[in-house]
């Protein structure tokens, strides 16, 4: 029923923006991995003491009051320092940029027109989704192709509200409005559940999100969400969060 792919950027824009991200960190750490082990595997094997010679006190044995002069050039040492800086400027760059793209929506900004702001409530030990239209539900139904912007909060403890497939995860928090967002790609359904350890029920406070096409997500909350909504094989009837 659900989805858990390894490559989840096809899925939403919060998806992509994360994968990107995700890759741009692997590959450093993959470079970077791999340098440090060819130079802790190449260092002993060049440096190393052929049998049978010995080591005569010379200049790479260290005395008191004297530098030894063949341990490497000035030069070469800010050049690794410059381009490591440089590795890290990168990272701190793209990693901004990915930040500045899950918060370019805030609920008291510049939120889209045609954006749908749905509240997110947690409680112990379930989640409510309130429309624009007064519909409660506890199965989160959503159009594909258009922003789908979360006012999350909690009506009694620190909940998480987390759509791990889409890359959403938001504190919610009592007394607290936090804001969650993302743009679905294709059709499907989509684990909703808790990340924050909240109660004997935490492992259980899990819902779905039905991403469906727009003309049948017009239809369901025009109908005032009493109507059966299908994703493929996958159907349910969605009713109030407290019935």
């Amino acid at each position: 029923m659900f989805h858990y792919p390894f490559d989840p950027s096809s899925l939403a824009e919060t998806a992509r923006i994360w994968w990107n991200l995700y890759g741009y960190y692997l590959l450093l750490a993959i470079v970077i991995g791999g340098a440090v082990m060819a130079l802790l595997v190449g260092i002993p094997l060049i440096y190393r003491q052929k049998p049978g010679s010995h080591n005569p006190r010379g200049k790479d044995e260290i005395s008191p009051g004297v530098i030894p002069g063949e341990r490497g050039k000035t030069l070469s040492g800010l050049l690794i320092a410059l381009l490591l800086l440089g590795v890290f400027f990168g990272l701190l760059t793209e990693s901004l940029e990915a930040t500045k793209e899950f918060k370019e929506v805030e609920f008291e900004g510049t939120v889209p027109d045609d954006a749908l702001v749905i509240q997110v409530v947690g409680f112990q030990w379930g989640w409510t989704f309130k429309y624009p239209n007064g519909v409660e539900t506890d199965v989160l139904i959503i159009p594909i192709n258009r922003m789908i912007v979360f006012n999350v909060t909690s009506e009694d403890v620190f909940h998480s509200f987390s759509i791990p497939d889409l890359r959403v995860k938001i504190d919610a928090i009592p007394g607290k409005h936090n804001i969650a967002w993302t743009k679905v790609l294709q059709p499907g359904t989509y684990r909703i559940q808790c990340y924050e350890l909240c109660g004997v029920g935490h492992a259980e406070m899990i819902t779905k999100v039905m991403a469906v096409t727009e003309d049948v997500f017009d239809f369901w909350y025009q109908s005032q969400g009493t109507t059966e909504v299908t994703v493929g094989s996958t159907s349910a009837e969605t009713h109030s969060a407290h019935d």
